[in-house]
């Protein structure tokens, strides 16, 4: 059983691009580590570049997903990384998550998104972790 229904409930701000709640069932739940911009001989693409690292984690975490036997569909949260997060790179970011889920045809889920000083692979900018139950 994938999620079964994104809420944005009243009372609550209206959120742009994510829920605030994801209702899921199933019996079985996938949780898919963090995804960042490596190829699959871990080797970082896009270097400097938000937007392109963004859109990249989200399709390996797409990936990873299926691999589970999940489907897109699926995810119920992300957890979304930023290192040196600003506002000034908003745009850039979810530029490139938008590029993933025009791509992917995930239905945008509840999510968090945390600034952060670095990640554990130098270079990579962004690092998605995801959960999804089927």
């Amino acid at each position: 059983m994938p999620v079964t229904d994104y809420l944005k409930p009243e009372g609550l701000y209206r959120p742009r691009g994510f829920v605030h709640v994801a209702v899921a069932s199933g019996t079985k739940t996938v949780e898919v580590g963090g995804q960042i911009a490596v190829d699959e001989n871990h080797e970082l693409q896009h270097p400097g570049d938000y937007a392109g690292q963004t859109e990249l984690a989200m399709r390996n975490v797409v990936r990873a997903v299926e691999a589970a036997g999940a489907q897109v569909g699926d995810i119920a949260k992300l957890g979304i990384y930023i290192v040196d997060y600003r506002p000034e790179i908003d745009e850039e970011v979810f530029g490139g998550f938008g590029a993933a889920v025009a791509a992917t045809g995930l239905r945008v889920p509840a999510m968090v998104v945390l600034g952060i000083s670095a990640l554990a692979h130098e270079g990579a900018l962004v690092e998605i972790d995801a959960t999804a139950y089927c």
